[in-house]
This record gives structure tokens, C-alpha cells and sequence, in this order.
């Protein structure tokens, strides 16, 4: 699990029902109808923009970044070294026996040892990582328009809270309901949108970079074991994509 998504979630949430049970109760912010136009306009106008298909996996997608990644840029890096390291006493056919977990990787590798071109490679590298962008764009700009639909909705469910209210000026029994759905639907949109799908939003751009980052790294690593280079300076090459304080002790 990502900690720091987690903490972030129940802190800032937490945070704000603090709040609410210190301003009177949680039941004066309570209301079913707020929750079913926020919520549900949302989510139903920003289904209408994509293809079903496109838009389960964007919702898909955004459930995931609760998880921790399951590959760090070290451990593609790590795996590169032992790869060159292999290919250097043997040769690149020796790389076949070399157990390697990451399925990308795995699958650069076996395209060197059938004897594919560094060139060659490349070539379907960017393409894999130039389709991994578009895919992650179309399922980020879902979070985006859930992050800007939300406080939409809250309008328009304070315009419907209004048009209650102005019905039934006669009826006091009616300004009630009619005023919290009014105010509730606004407090809803903004806090949705600002404490749930912006930070979803954002994480899942980070995680696309992570990813794009360890492809970029596979990519320079299977070239540089095609060239036949020091396994030492691999490594040396290869954590210059990653921060100076994740390197190995002797990169300082």
C-alpha cells in the first residue's frame, strides 16, 4: 500500500470531520440528494465523453494509486548490471538462462538474443512507451474532468437548492431543505474535487513518469549490454536517471 496516499486521504478527510463536529455535528452536513447531484452528474457527464471501455479503465487506473509500485528504477537497474554482467563472460545468448521478472525487460532481452537490432529495438521501446503515454493521457484527463465537474454540479445544485427556496417563500417548512441543498451541494463539489480527484489526478501523473522513467532506463540498459559495455559504468550511466540520494554508496 502507498503510505504516504493513504495518510494523505484520512488526514486531510479526517481533518475536515474534525471540523464539521466541532462547527454543531456531522448531520448538519449531511444531505442524500447533494451527494446523488455531485457525485452522479459527475460521473455520468464524464462518461458521455469517453468509450465505456476507456472510461473503467481510467476509474480502474485511479483505484491502483493506493498501491505501492511494485518495481522500483533500482531494481531495473540492479537486473541491467547482472544482465551485462552475464552477457560479458558469455555472451548474449547466455542473457536466455538469466531469470528476469519484469516483464518488459524480459522482453527486450529476448528480442537481443534473438538477434533483433539495438536499433531495431528502440523502435519498439518508444513506440511501447509513446502508447503507454497516449493511454495514461486519455485515462488522466478522465480524473481532470471528474476534478472539474464536481464543483460544476455543486452549482447547479445550489441553483436547484435557490429555485426551492424562491417556490416557496410561503412555505416555510420548504426554505429549509431547499437552502441545504443549496449551500451542502457547493461544500461538496469543491471538497470532492480538491480532496479526492485533483490528488488522484497528480499521483497518477507520477506514477506514468515512474513508469515512462523505468522503460527509458530498460532502453539505455539493453543498449549498452548490446554494446558490450562495463557492467560498473552501466550502472554509472543508468542511475543518472534516478535522484543522487537513491543511487548506489559508491555514486554518493
Amino acid at each position: 500500500m502507498d503510505l504516504g496516499t493513504i495518510i494523505g486521504f484520512v488526514g486531510g478527510f479526517g481533518l475536515i470531520l474534525v471540523s464539521m463536529v466541532m462547527a454543531g455535528s456531522l448531520g448538519l452536513f449531511w444531505d442524500l440528494l447533494s451527494i446523488i447531484i455531485v457525485f452522479g452528474g459527475a460521473f455520468f457527464s464524464v462518461m458521455v465523453r469517453f468509450p465505456l471501455d476507456v472510461f473503467f479503465g481510467g476509474v480502474k487506473a485511479a483505484m491502483k494509486i493506493i498501491q505501492q509500485p511494485t518495481t522500483k528504477e533500482t531494481d531495473i537497474i540492479d537486473i541491467a548490471v547482472e544482465c551485462a554482467d552475464t552477457a560479458r563472460k558469455g555472451s548474449i545468448l547466455a542473457l536466455e538462462k538469466v531469470n528476469i521478472e519484469h516483464e518488459f525487460f524480459a522482453k527486450a532481452i529476448r528480442l537481443l538474443v534473438d538477434g533483433f537490432e539495438p536499433e531495431i529495438i528502440n523502435g519498439m521501446i518508444d513506440l511501447e512507451i509513446n502508447n503507454l503515454k497516449a493511454r495514461h493521457k486519455n485515462f488522466h484527463k478522465i480524473v481532470d474532468d471528474m476534478a472539474e465537474g464536481t464543483p460544476a454540479f455543486g452549482m447547479i445544485g445550489t441553483v436547484i437548492g435557490l429555485i426551492v427556496i424562491m417556490a416557496n417563500l410561503s412555505d416555510p417548512n420548504a426554505i429549509g431543505p431547499g437552502l441545504a441543498v443549496a449551500l451542502i451541494t457547493t461544500l461538496y463539489g469543491a471538497l470532492v474535487s480538491n480532496m479526492l480527484f485533483v490528488p488522484i489526478s497528480a499521483k497518477m501523473k507520477y506514477r506514468t513518469k515512474e513508469e515512462v522513467t523505468i522503460m527509458e532506463i530498460v532502453r539505455e540498459g539493453v543498449n549498452s549490454i548490446a554494446k558490450g559495455e562495463n557492467p560498473r559504468a552501466i550502472r554509472q550511466k543508468l542511475e543518472s536517471f534516478i535522484a543522487p540520494a537513491n543511487r548506489s554508496p559508491d555514486e554518493g
